[in-house]
């Protein structure tokens, strides 16, 4: 409700400025008056009276006045300000209007007299001949107040022009404003996580460096030493837990070999472990 009442205040303000721009610009046109006459259509050989029933020839005689080239005949450069000319009703007159500025009213009431002679002749050379005459009922009359600019019209369009301005903008700003407004409200309720940027860390430039002559020569095959040859041991009795600088029989043929009886072997050993071998 509060939003319909800033509504209705909001065009009424419009109206109103558009109305005052509209009346202060009115005060500067060129003002005119209304400058009229009435003509009366009466028989040839009958008295003048206004009340005759002659509408026929009242209404051929607002026709003649109306046409172009009764206009352009008579009125000069007067016919620009010609409004036109119109039956009176219930009676015998034609209603002759034209807008002046003030410095043109007398030479326009002038003109207005001459109108009842100018619709005689132009009737007699149109008709040979009229069986009607014109006069003026009344010296030309002047308007009280000038008829444009018509400011209570200008007011009344430019109070219309601004509220119809103001709606128009309402539809097609204050609602897609307000639409955009409604959905960042809403974007902001619903807010995505805020994204951290990526920053790279800076990597130092790789210098390379062309290999010398010396770093390019096959580096030297190491030596292998020569292997050793293993000789295999051969299996040794129980006994072989006797001291390696037992003295080794010589070798004989297998004639001259004899085993060694447990009396010579014990002997040895006791020799042996006295000192005397």
């Amino acid at each position: 409700m509060t939003e319909f009442k800033k509504f209705i205040s909001n065009i009424l303000l419009a109206g109103a400025a558009a109305a005052l721009i509209a009346f202060v610009v009115s005060l500067f046109f060129t003002r005119y008056w209304q400058v009229s006459g009435k003509i009366v259509v009466f028989p040839s050989g009958k008295p003048i009276s206004a009340s005759q029933n002659l509408s026929e020839e009242v209404g051929n005689t607002a026709w003649i006045v109306n046409s172009d080239t009764f206009q352009k005949r008579n009125f000069g450069d007067f016919g620009a300000n010609f409004i036109g000319a119109e039956v009176v009703k219930n009676s015998s007159m034609i209603l002759v209007k034209f807008r002046s500025p003030e410095s043109d009213i007398q030479p326009i009431e002038d003109l207005i007299v001459k109108i009842p002679g100018q619709v005689d002749e132009y009737a007699r050379d149109l008709y040979d001949g009229s069986p009607f005459k014109y006069k003026m009922s009344a010296d030309p009359e002047i308007s009280a107040r000038p008829i444009r600019p018509n400011i209570i019209e200008n007011v009344s369009w430019g109070f219309a022009l601004g509220a119809a301005l103001f709606f128009l903008y309402w539809i097609f700003v204050e609602s897609f404003v307000g639409g955009k407004r409604a959905v960042e409200k809403e974007e902001e309720i619903f807010s995505a996580p805020a994204v951290i940027p990526f920053e790279p860390e800076p990597v130092e430039p790789i210098s390379y460096e062309p290999p010398t002559e010396l770093e390019l020569m096959p580096e030297p095959m190491p030596e292998i030493a020569p292997e050793v040859e293993i000789q295999e041991k051969k299996p040794v009795s129980k006994i072989s837990s006797v001291p390696d600088n037992l003295p080794i029989a010589e070798t004989s043929s297998a004639s001259e070999y004899h085993e060694p009886s447990d009396e010579e072997v014990k002997d040895r050993l006791n020799k042996l472990m006295r000192g005397e071998l």
